[in-house]
């Protein structure tokens, strides 16, 4: 149920197990995590992230936001204005009468590149342009998913700009 193309750009599914079985599931629409299964009391796999089963789920849900990577800016920025060095920017309203996370399509709703390196992880890039969503700068952010021994699930998040720029990335 996620087989599609948006912008041109393949959108799949990255299916990450650690040795004892621990299981995430991350997609490259929005760099979000679609499910992670832990054992319950009784050792029983359980699906512990809110979400959709289905891309249209995510596409189509009030909630923009459920698994994803938020940015550039994870937060609400009063009325989308801001000052960086006496210069004044004007973001996108999206959540009147504010900036809410990056905008209407901030990175949530991009397609990222992805690369999964080995079965425990995966490693997302985005390439955000400048002037993006009002943002200065052009931002790359790489992001990656992992599954350890210990069953921990870690994000890292690497983030590079050529010039200066307001960022607050999250999941």
């Amino acid at each position: 149920k996620f087989d599609s193309i948006i912008d041109g750009k393949k959108i799949n599914l990255y299916f990450l197990t650690n040795k004892n079985k621990l299981q995430a599931t991350v997609t490259n629409y929005g760099a979000r995590m679609v499910s992670l299964h832990v054992p319950d009391k009784t050792g029983k796999p359980t699906d512990i992230i809110l979400g959709f089963n289905s891309l249209n789920g995510f596409i189509t849900s009030g909630e923009k936001y459920y698994g994803a990577i938020v940015g550039r800016y994870g937060n609400r920025i009063a009325r989308g204005k801001f000052k960086l060095d006496g210069k004044s920017y004007q973001l996108d309203i999206n959540n009147s009468p504010n900036s809410l996370h990056g905008g209407s399509t901030g990175f949530h709703s991009r397609i990222w590149d992805a690369v999964q390196p080995d079965s425990q992880s995966v490693i997302l890039s985005y390439v955000s342009v400048d002037g993006e969503e009002g943002y200065p700068g052009t931002v790359t952010t790489k992001v990656i998913y992992a599954l350890t021994d210990d069953n921990e699930l870690r994000i890292d998040y690497e983030i590079i700009t050529d010039k200066k720029t307001i960022i607050n990335v999250t999941n």
